[in-house]
């Protein structure tokens, strides 16, 4: 399917993407294979996240605020490729080993919607880990020592921009379906072998993986590698100029 017509379809979710509420009985766990708890609004997929940055014209909640995307991961990830227009929030790690405050994404968020905390907000990492402990530190922020109100339309985008496997399940089961040598992993591109994943921007960074399910991979959305001053961390494209990557040739 290609993409306009993929957008045609999901375009029918376009009014509810970002308007679902928990269950009366409390949110469930975090999302895919982390089991992490989750403070957050909800889930939502990658593609439900390209339709709402590409047609925020069409969202009337939140007294108007356009969808803001928030990329946690690293500057190296980030300058290695990330969605148009998703702005570098980096947590846990900016260039190091969880070496990004709790508060200072929380804060850096806040400035960005212009403390407008009913702005919808969509989370991303690589796999849709680090955007689940970010999503929670946004929508409870006093579980972590934050003095500051609570954002109340936050949305973790589980896939990724790098994603995981897609492994197949038993019929009527949650039970993986396995083989003598392991889980049946899908060939999502269909080319007849599981890939792994390879450097295509820099040679420090291998997010190219097309049997991965998140943005940039199986999703195949649009994504740059162009650093935009607003978009950027400290809003200072300089930061990605000092971190000596590698150009694949």
């Amino acid at each position: 399917m290609n993409l306009k017509a993929g957008i045609g379809i999901l375009g029918a979710v376009i009014a509810v993407a970002l308007t679902a509420t928990a269950s009366a009985d409390g949110p469930p766990d975090g999302n895919r294979y982390y089991s992490l708890p989750r403070d957050y609004q909800s889930e939502i997929s990658v593609s439900e996240a390209y339709l709402a940055m590409e047609h925020s014209k069409d969202y009337k909640h939140a007294k108007g605020a356009k969808p803001v995307l928030i990329d946690v991961r690293s500057l190296r990830e980030y300058a290695s490729g990330h969605p148009e227009d998703a702005y570098n929030v980096p947590y846990p790690h900016v260039v190091g080993k969880n070496d990004q405050e709790k508060s200072t994404l929380y804060w850096e968020v806040y400035r960005i919607v212009n403390g407008n905390v009913d702005t919808p907000i969509m989370t991303l990492c690589r796999t849709g880990h680090r955007s689940v402990l970010a999503g929670n530190i946004l929508a409870n922020p006093g579980a972590y020592g934050i003095v500051g109100p609570k954002f109340t339309n936050v949305r973790n985008i589980w896939e990724g921009f790098v994603g995981q496997p897609k492994y197949a399940f038993k019929t009527g089961s949650d039970e993986i379906e396995l083989l003598p040598d392991g889980p049946y992993q899908l060939d999502l591109n269909n080319d007849g072998e599981i890939n792994s994943d390879t450097a295509d921007v820099y040679q420090e960074t291998t997010d190219a993986n097309p049997d991965k399910d998140g943005w940039r991979n199986f999703a195949g959305l649009p994504w740059t590698t162009h650093i935009k001053k607003p978009l950027a961390y400290e809003r200072d494209p300089n930061w990605y100029s000092m971190l000596n990557l590698t150009p694949v040739q």
